[in-house]
């Protein structure tokens, strides 16, 4: 049932065309024959939807005993804050091309995790953390739908980029974690970067003011709204006496925007905003071992030949209980 809302979908947008992070995106999204011939037995649930094909993350040994205690930050703003007029910190792009042409969301989390100290790629963030759905089967909020290696694909909303975190850090061990800022205003995002915290945020390309107009039904029955130039960024300085966000841009690199445009496109995305917290201590550091490390990915991310395993098992079992059934009823 899955496929044929998804065959129909497609069909609806077969001339239609988007622009996501840089690349016009051909909304037919089935160039790739690999990608065409998926059928429902694809959709697996959300923790498996990674791809399958990964790299090991290049590891040290760690040389701590264990992280510390997970450190529950507050990241409110308290009443009565005054911000300076200035504050910025020392944070360098990463430019999504050509590896990640639509990848600005995986993008812009590798610059804040590299901001850090966590020395991790953006293409072995995407390829083995990141939650992938080929098909159209979810929402935003739920995977990044379409492939961010090609010209094809949409993107992830502000959940996705925190479960892409929060695995990461989990798989090394790690105290730290990603929290979900959505619905905050550019004021307290400054008070972030205030606090030394540079954040992820939702915009378009070249702060361009476009609105959701594209609509489909994902497989599991969501309306699907698509702003044409979504984008996906880190803010880590502002200057209220230019007027300016500073901006690490996957696109262009490191950029400052009109404060009030940005916070005009920011709104239009939602406010959707994420950020990195744990102990100052172990930041940038990987507390497990690559067996460790190795064995998560076992448990979280099952290669194909596992899951066509647990398939066959689960079919086996059925037909069991078919026969059963039938010779009972005979019976």
């Amino acid at each position: 049932m899955t496929g044929k809302i998804l065959k129909a979908a497609v069909l609806a947008v077969l001339c239609t065309s988007m622009v996501s992070c840089g690349r016009r995106v051909e909304l037919a999204g089935n160039n790739d024959p690999a990608r065409s011939d998926s059928s429902d037995s694809d959709i697996r649930s959300l923790t498996a939807e990674a791809s399958t094909e990964f790299e090991e993350p290049t590891t040290e040994e760690p040389t701590e005993p264990g992280a510390p205690k997970k450190a529950e930050i507050s990241t409110d703003m308290p009443s009565g804050y005054e911000l300076p007029e200035k504050c910025v910190l020392d944070l360098e792009a990463v430019l999504q091309e050509p590896e990640l042409p639509t990848g600005c969301e995986v993008t812009a989390l590798t610059e804040a995790l590299n901001y850090y100290g966590f020395d991790i790629d953006k293409v072995d963030l995407c390829d083995n953390y990141l939650i992938k759905d080929y098909n159209g089967y979810y929402y935003m909020d739920e995977a990044y739908v379409g492939d961010p290696h090609s010209n094809n694909g949409f993107g992830c909303f502000a959940p996705v980029i925190v479960k892409t975190a929060n695995d990461y850090f989990d798989s090394i061990q790690s105290d730290w974690y990603a929290k979900d800022l959505s619905g905050s205003s550019l004021e307290e995002l400054c008070y972030q970067i205030e606090q030394g915290r540079p954040v992820i945020v939702w915009v378009t390309m070249g702060m361009v003011e476009s609105y959701p107009n594209y609509k489909f039904t994902t497989g599991n029955g969501k309306d699907f709204m698509f702003n044409d130039y979504q984008h996906c960024v880190v803010i880590y300085g502002f200057d209220y006496e230019n007027k300016t966000i500073h901006t690490a841009d996957p696109i262009v690199g490191n950029i400052e925007y009109d404060m009030e445009l940005f916070d005009k496109i920011f709104q239009i995305q939602e406010n959707q905003a994420v950020v990195l917290l744990g102990n100052e201590e172990s930041a940038g550091k990987i507390y497990a071992t690559d067996e460790e490390i190795e064995e998560w990915f076992k448990v979280n991310r099952p290669s194909e030949d596992e899951e066509a395993e647990e398939d066959y098992e689960e079919e086996e079992i059925l037909a069991e209980d078919v026969q059963s059934a039938e010779g009972y009823y005979e019976g």
